[in-house]
């Protein structure tokens, strides 16, 4: 802070404290917090990512990722329950392995895109 005399100060007494004008010696800037980014990578390595600006934000991202993070271990679960040829399900498990991954909620086209 730099100080400064105002414009009457030889008028005042010797015993009085002068009076001093303050103002800052240099504006600060008024930067713009970043973003926080909540990051999560899916059970077929998809990395999503959410911006975030405060901790309210960052609370609601972190349960819809719990959300998603508790479904990709279901969906993994019932996929390693089933015999595996070659990295993909046996021919003849995946009608049942489409009924169980149903079971969760799942569309018929999100089932495809599971198993695909």
């Amino acid at each position: 802070m730099t100080r400064e005399f105002n414009g009457n100060y030889k008028n005042h007494n010797n015993n009085e404290k002068p009076v001093y004008l303050t103002f800052a010696a240099s504006k600060m800037s008024n930067a713009v917090k970043p973003n926080t980014i909540v990051e999560f990578t899916d059970f077929r390595g998809k990395k999503h990512k959410v911006a975030v600006r405060n901790n309210t934000e960052m609370k609601k991202a972190m349960a819809f990722f719990a959300i998603l993070k508790r479904e990709a271990t279901n969906i993994n679960n019932i996929i390693a329950s089933f015999p595996m040829s070659y990295g993909r399900i046996e021919k003849r498990f995946i009608g049942e392995c489409k009924r169980d991954l149903k079971t969760l909620g799942l569309s018929g086209k999100a089932v495809e895109l599971v198993l695909a």
